[in-house]
């Protein structure tokens, strides 16, 4: 039976792991994230309607002021394909799309069923977790409340 790994927990880092941008280029989360805090979605599949309109809402949360200088990052399974299928779907020109290969489960984001786990982490400056919102089912992967709450600490 494989080893999970588990899903890291407030306080600690996220582990370093590659993402693929849709021009096929690979950098990290902490690339990504340029020194500022971040609302990162990971998306259960680049053509999934549940995360598509959790990626919306956060953006126009961003854009409404709500996650400060904080940036909105999206991490789909996959390649630079799913990358820029997502951005379609998010909207041509959003910034901060990638793709992860299959490194979801690097961070505790495995599979059930042949459902891919999703979830949100809020990360401090450092990548640290501030908030975590784990899900099976991508309903519930994506707090707003919890966002908001963990970016004001």
């Amino acid at each position: 039976m494989p080893t999970l790994t588990p899903v890291p927990s407030n306080g600690e880092t996220m582990p370093i792991f590659p993402l693929i941008d849709p021009d096929g280029r690979q950098s990290t989360l902490a690339d990504a994230q340029d020194g500022r805090p971040a609302v990162v979605l990971f998306m259960r599949a680049s053509n999934c309607p549940i995360c598509v309109a959790h990626g919306r809402t956060m953006l126009r949360m961003q854009a409404a002021g709500e996650f400060g200088d904080a940036r909105t990052i999206f991490v789909t399974p996959g390649d630079a394909k799913d990358a820029t299928e997502a951005r379609r779907r998010l909207g041509d020109g959003t910034e901060g799309v990638y793709a992860s290969g299959d490194h979801h489960e690097d961070i505790g984001l495995g599979r059930f069923l042949a459902i891919q786990h999703s979830g949100t982490f809020v990360l401090d400056e450092h990548g640290r977790v501030l908030d975590a919102v784990t899900s099976t089912l991508p309903t519930g992967a994506f707090s707003p409340d919890r966002a908001r709450k963990a970016l004001a600490s």
